[in-house]
Formats: C-alpha cells, sequence, structure tokens
C-alpha cells in the first residue's frame, strides 16, 4: 500500500481513463486498507459501517424499526464513536497503530506526511492529528488548541469508484482554466437566458457612464497601457464593471480634474493595483472590450464633486448595464489582486491497496483554515463583502464574477455555479452562514426578476425588499460615515420606478408614518449603541443617521388575527429635503426635517447604578416606571409611571452622552461615586396603537430638546423609539397611565 503525490494533469488523465457510465460500487476506506488491531477509531467507523444497527451497549444506541431508520442511526452512531473516542491523536499513538496492524492508519499517515509541511522525516510530534468522519485532516500544535489547520479530503467527479464518505469535488485549477470556464458560462449565459437578458436598462445619454477604460492595448516606448475614454450620446458599450476595496495605493493612482487629459490619451498599466490590473485583464479574456472602474472613470478631485455626484446619481444603471461585474471579493488590499486562490491549488494523490488497485483522491488545502463558519473567518475570507458600498454593486449586477480565495464563481439572474461544484468544503461557507448570506442569487433574482415580472402589489414588494436592503445593508461598514446615503444610491434609483414616491433621506414619502418605525439593535446585545457619526448628513430620524453596524428593525404597522385595529398616528405639515447637489437626489443632504403640530408627552429615562435593581437593570437605560415587581433600592422623590405589568422595550439609536441626553443623579442613590442612579428629561411622540382583544401595542419616538436650528423655534432630534405592549383583561390604555401622571404639550415643532 503507498501514497503518491501527482500533478493535475496527470490526474486529468486518469479521469479522461475513467468509465463514467460504469456502474460505481461505492467502498468504504476502513474495509479497502484495512483496519485490523487499530489503536484509533477505525475499526469501530468500520463496524458502523458494515452493521448500521451498530449498539454501543454502555450507549444503548439502537435502530428503533430496523432498516427503515439505518441513515439516522448511523449519524447517532457516528457522533457516538467520535465523541466517545480520543479524537486528537500523537504521531507516537498512529505509529503504535500502525505497528499492530492497521491499514488504513497506515494510509492515514502517508496522506498527512504528503499534505502538511514539516513532515519529511516522519510524522512530527510536535503536533496533535485528527481525521473527521467526512475524511477533514487537521492537525494542531501541542497545547495550542487554537492553532488549528485543515485540509478536506474530496473524490474528484468522474475519477472512478468513489470511497464513502468522500464529498465529490471537481480539482480546482489555476486562472487560465478558471477563466475559460467563466467565458463558457457567460456565452450560455448570454445566449440562452432571457432573465438576463432582460434585466438591463437601455443604454441613453442620461444613464451610461461619462467615461470608460479604453482596454485596446497601447505602447508607449517600453509601457505597456490602455486609455480612458468620454462615451458619446447614441453610441451603445459593451462593458463590464470592477467591485474592489480602496485603499492608499487606489487613491494615488485615481483620477482628478489635473490627470484626466493625460488619462484620455495613455494610462500605464504596471503602476496600478494588482486587483485593477487582474480585473482589465479577465475582461479581455473574455472579449469585453471596455471596462468602468469608480476610481479612474470618476473625476475623484479637483472639481468640488461634480463628476462624482452625478456618476453616483447614475449608479444603478451603470451597473445594471455592465456585461458582468468582477469582484476582487478576496482581496484584503489592492495588490492582493484577482488570482489570490492560484496561491493554492489543489492535491492530487494515487492511492494503493494491497491489491494494486488505485484509488484517485484530491486534497483542498488553500489556506489550511478549513471551512468559514464564524463572522470573523468569513469576513477575512471574503473581506470585500463586508463593504457598505459592494452591496449594491452585487445586487445592481445582471451577471456576477467572485474572484474567491479558493475559486471563481459565477452568478445571474438564472444559475449560480462554482469551479468545484461542492458547497460541502472550502472555499464554500459552512452550511448555516450559507443560509444567511442574503445577497446570493436567489435574493438578486427575488428583487429584480420577479419584481419586474410582477403584475400587482409592486410597490408593496419593493418596499418590503429595501426595508431588507436597509437591514443588510447597516451590518456593513463605510470608510467615509458620510457616504451612508450615496452608498445604496443606485438601489434607492432603481426602487424608486417602483415606489413612485419622493425619497426623503432614505424613507419614503408616502409611507413615511411607518417608516420612521424603525430600531436598532446591537450585533451583540450586551454592547451599548455606537455615537452617531458627526460627519452624518442625514437627519435623527432616519437610519442613514446612526453608525454602521447594528441590525436595523422595522416595527410591523400592518393589522394582524392579532391586532386586527392599526392606527398610524404621525401626522406631518411639512416635509423638507435639500440634496447637497441636485445632480444627485439619492445621495447626501443639504437640510432635512419634519414639521409637526401634535401632542408629546414629557417624561424620563432612568439609569440604575450597580447595586440598585435586578442584574439585568445595572447600567442600563429605560423608562422609568413604577413596577411592584421590580425591586430596586435607590429612591428618586418623583415616583414612577405606573405600568400594571406592562412590558416596555427601549431601543436607543447612539451613545447617550454623545447625544447631550442630560442624566441629573439625585441623592438618594447608594452608589453614587461610582455610576450613580440618574434621570433625563425626554418627549415621547405617540406614532402607531395597534389593537386586539387580548393586548395592545403602542409605538413612541423618543425625542430629546435641542437648541434652535436654521431659524426654527421648537426643535428635537430622535434619540430612540420605544414600545410598550400590554396584556390581559384589566389592561389599561396609555392615555389612562398618562393621565394625571404626565402632562401632555400641544406645540409645534421641528424634527431635524
Amino acid at each position: 500500500m503507498s501514497v503518491k503525490k501527482i500533478s493535475q494533469q496527470d490526474a486529468s488523465e486518469i479521469i479522461a481513463r475513467a468509465q463514467p457510465d460504469a456502474i460505481q460500487v461505492k467502498k468504504n476506506f476502513y474495509e479497502v486498507f484495512g483496519s485490523t488491531n487499530c489503536l484509533l477509531n477505525c475499526q469501530e467507523v468500520l463496524d458502523l459501517e458494515q452493521n448500521p444497527t451498530f449498539v454501543k451497549t454502555n450507549e444503548g444506541i439502537t435502530s428503533r424499526d430496523g432498516r427503515r431508520n439505518v441513515r439516522s442511526t448511523r449519524r447517532e452512531c457516528a457522533k457516538h464513536v467520535l465523541q466517545s473516542h480520543k479524537e486528537w491523536f500523537s504521531a507516537v499513538e498512529i505509529e503504535t497503530s500502525i505497528a499492530k496492524g492497521c491499514g488504513a492508519c497506515n494510509i492515514l499517515r502517508e496522506i498527512l506526511r504528503e499534505l502538511f509541511p514539516g513532515n519529511q522525516h516522519g510524522l512530527s510530534r510536535a503536533y496533535h492529528y485528527s481525521i473527521t468522519y467526512r475524511f477533514a485532516l487537521r492537525r494542531r500544535l501541542i497545547g495550542m488548541k487554537d492553532s488549528v489547520e485543515t485540509i478536506h479530503l474530496f473524490r474528484p467527479r468522474g475519477s472512478g469508484a468513489p470511497l464513502e464518505h468522500f464529498f465529490d469535488s471537481n480539482i480546482i485549477r489555476d486562472c487560465k482554466s478558471s477563466i475559460s470556464q467563466v467565458s463558457q458560462w457567460l456565452s450560455e449565459c448570454m445566449k440562452t437566458h432571457q432573465n438576463c437578458a432582460n434585466y438591463s436598462v437601455p443604454q441613453a445619454a442620461d444613464n451610461q457612464p461619462i467615461r470608460l477604460l479604453d482596454l485596446t492595448p497601447l505602447q508607449h516606448g517600453n509601457r505597456s497601457g490602455i486609455k480612458v475614454i468620454e462615451t458619446q450620446a447614441g453610441n451603445t458599450y459593451r462593458y463590464a464593471c470592477l467591485s474592489h476595496r480602496w485603499d492608499i495605493a487606489v487613491t494615488q493612482h485615481q483620477t482628478t480634474l489635473n490627470n484626466l487629459q493625460d488619462r484620455l490619451t495613455f494610462l500605464e498599466l504596471d503602476p496600478l493595483p494588482a486587483n485593477i490590473r487582474d480585473g482589465i485583464l479577465i475582461a479581455r479574456e473574455l472579449d469585453i472590450k471596455y471596462v468602468w472602474i469608480d476610481s479612474i472613470c470618476i473625476i475623484q478631485e479637483g472639481d468640488g464633486h461634480a463628476d462624482k455626484n452625478r456618476e453616483i446619481a447614475k449608479m444603478g444603471s451603470i451597473y445594471s448595464n455592465a456585461i458582468i461585474t468582477i469582484a476582487a471579493v478576496a482581496a484584503k488590499i489592492s495588490s492582493e489582486g484577482c488570482f489570490i486562490k492560484d496561491k493554492w491549488s489543489d492535491v492530487c494523490l494515487v492511492v494503493t491497496d494491497s491489491k494494486n488497485e488505485e484509488y484517485l483522491i484530491g486534497a483542498r488545502v488553500l489556506d489550511m483554515k478549513g471551512v468559514a463558519d464564524s463572522p470573523a473567518s468569513i469576513e477575512e475570507a471574503y473581506p470585500l463583502l463586508k463593504r457598505g458600498w459592494v452591496l449594491q454593486e452585487r445586487l445592481l449586477s445582471p451577471r456576477l464574477l467572485q474572484c474567491n480565495y479558493g475559486e471563481f464563481t459565477f452568478e445571474c439572474l438564472e444559475t449560480s455555479r462554482c469551479e468545484c461544484r461542492s458547497s460541502s468544503i472550502p472555499p464554500h461557507l459552512s452550511a448555516g452562514f450559507q443560509r444567511f448570506d442574503k445577497v446570493n442569487f436567489d435574493w438578486r433574482k427575488r428583487l429584480f426578476v420577479q419584481l419586474k415580472g410582477a403584475r400587482d402589489g409592486r410597490k408593496d414588494t419593493a418596499l418590503m425588499y429595501w426595508k431588507c436592503i436597509v437591514r443588510t445593508y447597516m451590518q456593513l461598514r463605510l470608510t467615509e460615515t458620510s457616504d451612508a446615503l450615496p452608498a445604496v444610491a443606485g438601489l434607492a434609483q432603481y426602487l424608486w420606478h417602483y415606489i413612485k414616491s419622493d425619497y426623503v433621506a432614505g424613507l419614503w414619502k408616502q409611507v413615511m408614518s411607518t417608516d420612521m418605525l424603525w430600531f436598532a439593535i446591537p450585533v451583540q446585545r450586551r454592547l451599548a449603541p455606537k455615537s452617531r457619526p458627526k460627519e452624518t448628513t442625514a437627519p435623527s430620524w432616519s437610519w442613514a443617521s446612526i453608525a454602521m453596524g447594528p441590525d436595523v428593525r422595522y416595527i410591523n404597522c400592518k393589522p394582524s388575527k392579532t391586532f386586527p385595529e392599526s392606527h398610524k398616528l404621525l401626522k406631518f405639515k411639512e416635509t423638507y429635503c435639500e440634496p447637497e447637489s441636485t445632480l444627485n437626489p439619492f445621495g447626501k443632504l443639504k437640510l432635512a426635517y419634519l414639521k409637526f403640530d401634535t401632542i408629546l408627552y414629557p417624561w424620563y429615562l432612568r439609569v440604575f447604578c450597580d447595586k440598585s435593581g435586578p442584574h439585568g437593570y445595572r447600567n442600563r437605560k429605560d423608562l422609568y416606571t413604577h413596577r411592584p415587581n421590580l425591586m430596586t433600592t435607590c429612591q428618586t422623590g418623583i415616583e414612577g409611571l405606573p405600568i400594571f405589568g406592562a412590558r416596555v422595550e427601549l431601543y436607543l439609536d447612539a451613545k447617550q452622552k454623545d447625544e447631550g441626553t442630560k442624566f441629573e443623579t439625585f441623592d438618594y442613590c447608594v452608589d453614587g461615586q461610582n455610576h450613580p442612579c440618574a434621570l433625563a428629561r425626554v418627549f415621547f411622540l405617540h406614532a402607531l396603537h395597534k389593537g386586539g382583544s387580548r393586548s395592545t401595542i403602542d409605538i413612541f419616538l423618543v425625542l430629546l430638546r435641542t437648541i434652535p436650528q436654521h431659524g426654527k423655534p421648537n426643535c428635537y432630534k430622535r434619540i430612540g423609539l420605544m414600545k410598550l405592549e400590554m396584556d390581559g383583561p384589566d389592561r389599561r390604555s396609555w392615555e389612562e397611565m398618562a393621565d394625571g401622571k404626565i402632562g401632555k404639550v400641544q406645540e409645534e415643532f421641528w424634527l431635524f
């Protein structure tokens, strides 16, 4: 028995010689190579496979009704085997097992030696090793549990008789083969996919990019280059877009008013960041003559941002009219390029058993970090996907080529494909995170194909999609916090055609009374909200005014079986929204406010000290109430609002210290030195009432009075949202609870 490393070319020849039509009987790895006298878990796994109702007597795992539960019983037994046996083993232990006669351990040792570095003179004794049921090989330094390296074995598709429990996968090859494959996918899409053909908007002078990169090779002496062209009205251009991450190197090579004329003649390629050079190379290989790159095709400096404002307003049509968008998904910096996958080629092994029968096995090495199964590991593997600007670039593109850290993937409006054709091993995400990745093939298809094909309810559907976009977008990141509105301007522009309403600071005028009922939940609930960015141009009542990161949700205002009554209570006397540039009504704002003439309820927020109240209330800001079941040590001298068992949920938009909220301490606090109890006076604006036979819900905007602004006398800002829910036959209305406790204030005021 032996293990031999071979080239990908040799592996391809083995696959070509295999008989695809032959009946393939799966073989058990441990049975093929033998597990006699194994000291690890080879024999137990083999027993499990040979007898599906295999019973561990001390656990009592049995099949309840025979063969009908074979699969579930195998899963239970496999789980037991892996948990009951020593999961990690040393080099000495596997050597001892081999000496006792275990052939499977012998083969696994040789595979470990071939794949992991540092094993030239035998399996390194500095590590512990592990082999999962699905043949993921792992090792870690002894005493360092966080230093795990992982390599996944797989069975190359079409390679002959399969071994059980190996995932099937294509061998991931070099970039030349990858681009050839992408070219086939693109050609098939453009020839046969009707949805993709119908998606783009006809190019017109007011929606096509003002400039493109002409990829026709130019030569100035020994310098190779291309040039920037200015598009002409009436002409149609076949171009690709590049989605990439900006950094200092990109900024150093951006187009300005000073260098534009030179670039219209010649732009040298070699000094450009690798992301841009590789994007140009891919477009050329796909036979696309033009490329649109934001840093080069938009004037970034020198014209007072006039060109940028004009082009950002056209972002929706620029991406939707592109043949394909090339995304440098895995590049953490611009110098890494689009071909990171070439750093880690798949390894091919030929394993021979005692009967001289050969088995082709592939090994997915990559960066040896295994499946991305946490937010941190996903961000490390796909850093571009956490950038706020990239959301609309992905969603608005009819076709998307993602240059991942392990392979190329292609998505259009009818299909989604990858080179390996296996979603169970890297570079794919773990199954759980694949389900929660909203910006994928299905997401884009629902947003554009189904929306365009819907006959009725387009407005409601588009509004629902907009809220989904906001929720996803706000959990991303922006380098410039003032870009919160511009970075989704293209999506707003696209959905405006279906919503048919004025766009007001990220909200829609026709449904302002419900759009204002958003609230932010920190992704880690124990964390306090972040400070509101000082650079924001959005008003406080817009979600775009708060820091990126939280989970932004909306109150459901529609009637339901539980709450058949739903009354929207916000009445606007004036809605004013002035964009910073008339060229981009969906971008940054110069001024925005709402005018009301209604009732406000002045009351208090309370913060508890470390020694007052239950553990969950310490250092927490909440509505100041009187609750008989909430025992507090410190007394304020002001009687709390009796809420008679109602549930209060308070969601603050930002850190109150920076909002200007003044919490005043009081004398009877037992912990007055550290974090004393305090009250802050705020105002509640009743926004929604939902009623049912058993319970009611009232929603309030929490406001803070501010100094006069722009010549307006009574000015407020939003600092949060409060939900008050009351159950039971003895429940009281908000008016009954507030009567005699809270003085109503009827006034005309402005909300900035």
